[in-house]
């Protein structure tokens, strides 16, 4: 059997609208519809996927995410108040009673979040495979947030040790410890390769981070004027390509990694994503979703104030000089206006298009494999992404 192709069958305009609707709908709610929000866009990207030209599931609720995230909330309080405490006072044990080294505790206390924002991805992620399925099988993940979250911060911290040297290395060990958890139905997903294959894709950011250190060093040993003014100008360039360089890398892992994925006994992948096209979907889109929100919230805000004159709650002199109630009234509209337009505009600018060109480029070799599977008990997954939702990582579409 031939590969299976797909397709992507949203449109921006059904987009636009639901974006829109439901953007209002969250402001309007004290953002209580967010829950409901995320997951009709969830449905509506997952419906607009269709590998083969069969369409993705996607069975969450927005009650289940929304008990998840009341039970998080309580449990991240009381694990944070019990850390500060206890930061407190072993802080205070140890400085001979010197309360102002108190202030070095409270600085550290952001820290304790860092393994439960690690642990909080792992989990979301497992909850929306959970409520995804395809051909009417669901997707499935092992548990293992903690031990993610665990080897996450060893990796960062060696990473960031070495200046970035064991990126790679950081990169490809935890998407093999996440992908050979992932289940479709009852066949088990596989990660192939090593992580040396990255150093490769990685070899522009190590030479152009070489370059700005030596930059920086011959800018700080140069005694001639001239010259040390090329050398700071050269360096705002050199930081771009840096950056556009470790995109490069991120892109470029991501597809390398995706055709050594197997699923089951020999079902593999294709994934061809574009740096280059990534890159101007997100430059051009945000630029445009900048310049409508621009255009379009002084229109908006003229029409409220014009609608306030007509039914007589101003006149002209507030229009011109406004008091403080009418400006407070104002700066928020403002605010709430900026909010739900950007957040549009960018869904539709930026978003959109990047799900639309990655899904266009994957592939599923020997479909075959498909016959062979079948269907997973169901994971309730209570929690239902709730520490995702409350620490807002992982959680969104």
């Amino acid at each position: 059997m031939s590969a299976l192709k797909t397709d992507f069958g949203g449109d921006r305009g059904d987009l636009f609208t639901l974006m829109l609707r439901t953007s209002f709908l969250t402001v309007v709610s004290f953002g209580i519809y967010r829950f409901w929000r995320t997951t009709r866009l969830r449905r509506w990207y997952w419906s607009s996927i269709r590998p083969g030209g069969v369409p993705l599931e996607y069975t969450g609720t927005p009650q289940e995410k929304l008990a998840g995230f009341l039970v998080a909330v309580i449990v991240l309080a009381l694990y944070i108040a019990l850390f500060n405490l206890a930061g407190l006072f072993v802080a205070y044990s140890l400085s001979d009673n010197d309360i102002s080294t108190l202030t070095y505790a409270i600085a550290a206390a952001p820290l304790a979040l860092v393994p439960v924002i690690l642990a909080a991805r792992y989990r979301a992620r497992r909850y929306i495979l959970s409520r995804s399925t395809w051909l009417g099988i669901r997707f499935g993940m092992d548990g293992g947030a903690w031990g993610y979250a665990w080897r996450a911060c060893m990796y960062w911290a060696l990473t960031l040790a070495t200046f970035g040297l064991l990126w790679p290395l950081k990169t490809f060990q935890l998407e093999k410890y996440v992908t050979d958890r992932t289940w479709y139905g009852t066949a088990r997903f596989h990660q192939h390769g090593s992580p040396f294959m990255l150093y490769l894709l990685a070899l522009p950011f190590y030479v152009l981070g070489a370059i700005i250190v030596g930059v920086i060093v011959l800018s700080a040993l140069e005694t001639d004027e001239v010259t040390q003014g090329w050398y700071v100008l050269s360096l705002p360039v050199f930081i771009v390509l840096l950056l556009v360089s470790g995109l490069y890398f991120r892109v470029a892992s991501v597809r390398a990694m995706a055709g050594l994925k197997e699923l089951g006994d020999g079902m593999e992948f294709g994934l061809e994503p574009r740096t280059g096209k990534l890159l101007r979907i997100h430059v051009f889109g945000n630029l445009i979703s900048g310049i409508l929100v621009s255009f379009v919230s002084p229109v908006i805000l003229g029409l409220v104030v014009g609608f306030l004159y007509l039914i007589g709650q101003v006149d002209a002199g507030a229009v011109t000089d406004p008091p403080p109630n009418l400006a407070a009234v104002m700066g928020v509209l403002t605010w709430l206006t900026v909010f739900i337009l950007l957040g549009v505009f960018r869904q539709v600018f930026v978003t959109y298009p990047t799900v639309r060109h990655v899904a266009q480029t994957l592939e599923i070799e020997e479909p075959a494999v498909l016959h062979g599977i079948r269907q997973r008990a169901v994971d309730n997954n209570r929690e239902a992404g709730g520490f995702a939702e409350a620490l807002d990582v992982g959680a969104a579409f």
